[in-house]
């Protein structure tokens, strides 16, 4: 089974209230510090999963749905990687697959905890 019907769907879906980036100035310069430490040698899943927490509460207080998360997160990749000096491109795939999934259990995860009236779950 192919992943391309869904991925075609998803990029015709409306990015949402504005056009303005997904991910805040914040948000961007810690992606840029997990990028650099990639391209060192390390890899430093706890700050990208605080990158893609801030990403999520940032579509959530937006109003968007995760799907609308994901394409803006898709769309904004390249100006995030722009003038930045990059680890290979398996890695920065590797990233880019790593942060769409922390950024989809980041947006449910707090969802479900809040409306759980603070129980998980």
């Amino acid at each position: 089974m192919s992943d391309r019907p869904i991925l075609a769907e998803l990029e015709t879906i409306p990015d949402g209230p504005d056009d303005a980036s997904i991910v805040s100035a914040s948000a961007a310069v810690a992606l840029w510090r997990v990028l650099n430490a990639m391209r060192d040698g390390w890899f430093l899943e706890k700050r990208l999963r605080d990158v893609a927490r801030m990403i999520a509460e940032d579509a959530r207080a937006r109003g968007l749905r995760a799907e609308q998360m994901i394409v803006a997160i898709k769309r904004d990749w390249p100006r995030l990687l722009e003038s930045r000096r990059l680890p290979d491109d398996a890695s920065v795939r590797v990233l880019a697959e790593r942060l769409v999934s922390f950024c989809i259990h980041e947006y449910y995860g707090v969802s479900r905890y809040v409306a759980g009236n603070g129980r998980a779950g």
